[in-house]
């Protein structure tokens, strides 16, 4: 097979990218393929076309879909196989009715972040009580004082888990002093009866969900969907290059995510395969992680980005 017969047809591509628009799958206003292709010389168009075909975007009701499942989900891990389905529903609707439902947070948290949409969605999508959605701060206050129920926090993407990890590790201040989640955990797993913690959200990278599992290990996972390592367009085993050009696209990846600015190889920010080096082809409506491969957001020296960042 010749690489030209590698490469997808571009009117078929951007036909299927009609499609999907006309289905109600991508947000048109989001999202500009034309617009993307036309970034790349025709010597790079084929790279840049397979980039597009493996492309992800999920418009929010594909996400609300997402969510609700991941949150429903959470009910097959607080029952055993011994339990009969009274019991079961019965504990899921105590489950419901007594979580703290709390946000992830970013690194300078404010109204803005994700989690308050996802915290609305549990209220919308889930019939969580309006009452039980609080800041970590508030959550915080309430295990200090004694809380022994179930809290969970929603999110709509892990990526690295890092914004997880910060905001259990970081300190709230509370009427009597300050704390962490994870200084009231330790404490919390000494005490009997004890409160459990969850995170629910639509979407993780299995890298992120194992990261936050190493370092939270009582901490409950539930995904609408797990994006395996090698659903990444920078691994070196990568699934999403057909195999006898793998190492060139990559190559082409690092080279135009470069010419972009992206020049470092320490997973930050600026790491031209993305925030801890994800290197992703996906976005939200409502947001672009910086999981993703820089050359799909980016809007460094007049490029058109696939999808901004807002």
């Amino acid at each position: 097979m010749t690489t030209t017969q590698i490469f997808p047809d571009e009117a078929n591509v951007l036909e299927a990218c009609g499609r999907l628009v006309d289905f109600g799958a991508w947000e048109q206003t989001k999202i500009d393929p034309e617009g993307w292709l036309a970034n790349f010389p025709q010597a790079e168009r084929g790279y840049a076309l397979i980039l597009l075909s493996r492309f992800t975007f999920l418009a929010d009701h594909l996400v609300d879909q997402l969510f609700r499942s991941a949150f429903q989900n959470l009910s097959n891990l607080l029952t055993d196989d011994l339990e009969s389905f009274e019991d079961a529903s019965a504990r899921w609707r105590d489950f419901c009715r007594n979580a703290l439902i709390t946000i992830v947070q970013g690194e300078d948290p404010n109204p803005s972040d994700s989690g308050w949409l996802f915290a609305r969605k549990a209220r919308q999508a889930v019939g969580i009580n309006q009452g039980q959605l609080f800041e970590p701060r508030e959550v915080i206050e309430r295990l200090a004082n004694g809380f022994t129920g179930p809290v969970v926090f929603v999110d709509d993407f892990v990526g690295s888990g890092e914004q997880f990890l910060k905001t259990w590790r970081r300190p709230y201040s509370h009427a009597s002093g300050s704390a962490s989640f994870e200084s009231l955990a330790v404490a919390s797993r000494a005490a009997t009866p004890r409160a459990t913690f969850y995170y629910c959200n639509a979407m993780t990278t299995e890298y992120g969900r194992g990261r936050v599992n190493r370092h939270v290990p009582q901490l409950r996972i539930s995904a609408g969907n797990v994006i395996p390592e090698r659903h990444s367009l920078a691994n070196p085993d990568s699934l999403l290059w057909p195999e006898p050009i793998r190492a060139d696209g990559i190559a082409f990846v690092e080279r135009v995510c470069r010419r972009l600015g992206y020049d470092q190889d320490d997973g930050s920010e600026a790491d031209w395969r993305g925030f801890h080096k994800l290197g992703l082809a996906l976005a939200f409506q409502h947001s672009v992680p910086d999981a993703n491969l820089p050359l799909f957001f980016s809007d460094n020296s007049g490029w058109t980005p696939l999808v901004r960042r807002l």
